[in-house]
């Protein structure tokens, strides 16, 4: 039960040592007449399971974890989930991948998430990049909340250790596109990450406490947040702040 939801269930077939597993082990995209991955190409299908697993069943790792563990007596030569190729030949790769995610184990890398309106945000996003390559961080990837899809910004959240935020103070409060992208991360109980934060204002600095707030409010991170902010265009003083940012969340993600 509760992958996804609470009536799912698994039929295990013994004579052919096949397991229909329903949601789990499941992927985004289409077969193209192929049912196996013995006929595929499976790497295009492989961010698709983050993706997949990341929107679809990411709140219930604790789930996920129960049914490894019971399935661990089970001997399967095939698995057919509802969504994606049935899996072969890539058995322990593909299940090495679920019981990574349902544990929140991530790779190395960080992914900085933002909005911006007049684009300052937008630089100290771009500035703390530039800082993270320089030390030595190699898997990054950024995403404009306002333009990427959710379920695209959520799998990588899924697979990366580092999490940075930035937006701006919107009607004195945090910008919608931004709050929407920490809410999805809330309600999936996310957890093991470094995060960073960053946030710009013109009149109230409102941006930079309401995603602390938010942050602070999951069981996310257990450490101090490093934190960049600036009013208006990026200050020097702001521009210190980001280095100083991106150096700590490298540190500890290449750690």
């Amino acid at each position: 039960p509760m992958i996804h939801w609470p009536e799912t269930m698994m039929t295990y077939v013994p004579e052919r040592k096949l397991l229909f597993t329903g949601d789990a082990f499941g992927c985004f995209g289409a077969l193209n007449g192929a049912v196996t991955d013995s006929d595929i190409d499976i790497s295009p299908y492989i961010p698709e399971m983050y993706r997949y697993y990341s929107n679809i069943v990411g709140k219930y790792g604790i789930f996920v974890q129960k049914a490894i563990n019971k399935l661990s007596c089970i001997e399967a030569n095939y698995l057919c989930p509802t969504h994606g190729p049935v899996w072969h030949e890539n058995l322990r790769y593909i299940s090495s991948i679920y019981n990574k995610l349902s544990k929140y184990e991530a790779e190395p890398g960080v992914v900085i998430v933002y909005g911006s309106m007049y684009g300052n945000t937008e630089d100290m996003a771009e500035l703390i990049a530039d800082q993270l390559v320089q030390e030595g961080v190699r898997n990054i990837r950024i995403h404009n909340a306002s333009y990427t899809d959710l379920s695209y910004i959520l799998s990588d959240i899924f697979k990366y250790n580092g999490l940075i935020i930035g937006a701006p103070t919107y009607s004195n409060g945090l910008y919608p596109p931004v709050e929407a992208v920490l809410n999805a991360i809330k309600v999936r109980d996310l957890k093991n990450r470094y995060v960073g934060a960053f946030g710009s204002f013109t009149w109230a600095p409102q941006s930079l406490k309401r995603i602390k707030t938010i942050l602070q409010e999951m069981s996310l991170c257990t450490e101090d947040i490093p934190m960049a902010e600036t009013k208006c265009g990026v200050s020097d003083t702001a521009k210190v702040q980001c280095i100083s940012l991106a150096k700590e969340i490298a540190a500890k993600v290449l750690s």
